[in-house]
């Protein structure tokens, strides 16, 4: 019995020694208050400090170098000019059409302002000008036609016909005979066909229909010359015999080719008539036209018309000052010429290497992150680095430049490799220094938060615990936001600020 006594003593003193140390209760678990400040996620990985490299620069377009080159070792600055080649030919063409824009530009104005009544009358009198020319280029025209007509009659009646028997008839005959008998036979019809024809050409008006007038007639003359080029074949090709004398069939060549020469140049004449009524014709509707723009004024369509042409010479120059551009290589960075291949007067063709250069001050960082952090970057992200040459205390500005969109696998691992450039030139940074890089992928200024530690999930949501009397808690729902880099979870709601919440609960 006592022996029972004692093990529940025992007992009872361990459970007391639990709860209370020196008359204080033991609580079973670890607390923290919410707080209001700042949630800053972070990607950290170490790289390495690279030069910014060395481009090799070549010209767009060939050309003569025109301007001393930059010499080897010369420091530089960004934007200063390299080499220089010869582009005096396209400054003469650019400044040919900023003065084709200026006058464009002077007609626009004209344009909008619209017609002054002295303008008008200058037109009116354009337009009876172009008239005028207009009625005497058709005299001209039907007098040539007329005098044509007497030249191509001529050279059927008079120089060919003879070589026919019934030649005004429907059914003309050859009188020589003529080893290509097809030939013999298209001239016959041809013949037969002209005298149709010349009824109908002699019966038309040119006053009434001046167009129909002219194609008829030149239709006309066209068929007599193939008539005569035919015929011509023909009696070229004509032997002598007991009835036709070498003699007699020269004089019929002679007679042919006269009238083939003498239709020829009438044609001729007749070509050059009628250009100048087309082009009189032409200048008469132009001079019609302006003369309506000026008495109604400027049409929205005119106007637009105008702008564009003055768009196109502006794209002209747009054009002339891109190709004046590659005449040009310029320091994409500042650094040091470390070659220079390019001589004054050199010819230089295009897209060949003519300088190097290195960059000057200008460093990188190189880094390969793994996959579980690169979806949280983006270009331009802020980064904090250390150089272990100077310790943590020394700290650098970065920003992030660029991602590779390839992965790079280390130790069977997917990373990919990201570029940093340092935002400030320090002479301290050297090539090939171990960077530590912290970069804020994400910051949260003045929100709720907790210890990541203190929240737990249950399903798809998330809890804290809260004290719930002296050895109790209780559970609570939460709307979590950013996880910090240090171990902060942000709290968007379920709490509030100074609120004690559990982060540990003792076993």
């Amino acid at each position: 019995m006592r022996h029972k006594f004692l093990v529940a003593l025992v007992a009872v003193a361990s459970l007391g020694g639990y709860y209370y140390s020196q008359g204080t209760p033991i609580v079973p678990y670890e607390t923290t208050l919410v707080k209001r400040g700042s949630v800053v996620q972070e990607v950290s990985v170490t790289g390495k400090v690279e030069s910014d490299s060395v481009v090799s620069l070549a010209f767009e377009r060939g050309g003569r170098v025109m301007s001393e080159p930059i010499p080897v070792g010369a420091h530089v600055n960004k934007g200063a000019v390299l080499v220089r080649l010869d582009s005096s030919e396209l400054a003469t063409l650019r400044a040919a059409a900023m003065s084709n824009i200026q006058f464009e530009e002077a007609n626009l104005a004209q344009l909008k302002r619209g017609s002054r009544p002295e303008d008008i009358a200058v037109s009116e009198a354009s337009y009876e000008s172009a008239a005028s020319a207009l009625r005497d280029a058709e005299t001209y025209l039907l007098d040539k036609f007329s005098s044509v007509s007497t030249v191509a009659d001529d050279a059927i009646f008079n120089k060919t016909d003879f070589l026919f028997e019934n030649p005004r008839t429907l059914n003309p005959k050859v009188i020589f005979p003529s080893i290509d008998q097809k030939l013999v036979n298209k001239i016959e019809q041809a013949r037969a066909a002209l005298s149709d024809e010349l009824s109908l050409v002699s019966s038309l008006d040119a006053k009434a229909d001046v167009n129909s007038f002219i194609a008829a007639k030149e239709n006309y003359f066209s068929n007599i010359k193939d008539y005569l080029d035919d015929l011509a074949s023909a009696v070229n090709s004509a032997s002598p015999s007991s009835v036709n004398s070498q003699t007699q069939i020269d004089g019929w060549k002679a007679s042919v080719s006269l009238a083939r020469t003498n239709v020829s140049n009438s044609i001729s004449a007749i070509l050059v008539a009628e250009q100048a009524y087309r082009g009189a014709e032409s200048a008469l509707d132009i001079s019609e036209k302006q003369l309506a723009l000026k008495r109604v004024g400027p049409t929205t369509e005119s106007l637009m018309a105008q702008e564009a042409k003055i768009n196109t010479l502006k794209a002209t120059v747009a054009n002339y000052d891109a190709q004046i551009a590659k005449s040009v290589i310029v320091a994409p960075f500042a650094g040091v010429v470390t070659r220079q291949d390019a001589k004054l007067g050199q010819t230089v063709p295009p897209n060949t290497q003519v300088v190097f250069l290195m960059s000057d001050g200008e460093w990188k960082i190189t880094a390969n992150i793994p996959e579980v952090d690169v979806a949280k970057l983006s270009v331009n992200d802020a980064a904090r680095v250390t150089l272990d040459a100077y310790g943590a205390d020394v700290s650098f500005k970065a920003t992030l430049s660029s991602i590779d969109p390839a992965e790079t696998v280390l130790g069977g691992v997917s990373t990919y490799k990201v570029t940093l450039f340092f935002d400030e030139k320090d002479e301290r940074i050297r090539s090939g220094m171990t960077a530590n890089i912290d970069i804020s992928t994400d910051r949260r200024d003045g929100v709720l938060y907790v210890p990541t530690r203190a929240v737990f999930s249950q399903g798809d949501k998330k809890f804290i615990k809260i004290p719930d009397g002296a050895m109790l808690t209780a559970s609570r729902e939460v709307t979590t936001g950013l996880r910090g880099s240090d171990g902060s979870i942000e709290i968007m709601s379920g709490v509030e600020e100074g609120e004690t919440i559990v982060t540990f609960e003792k076993t």
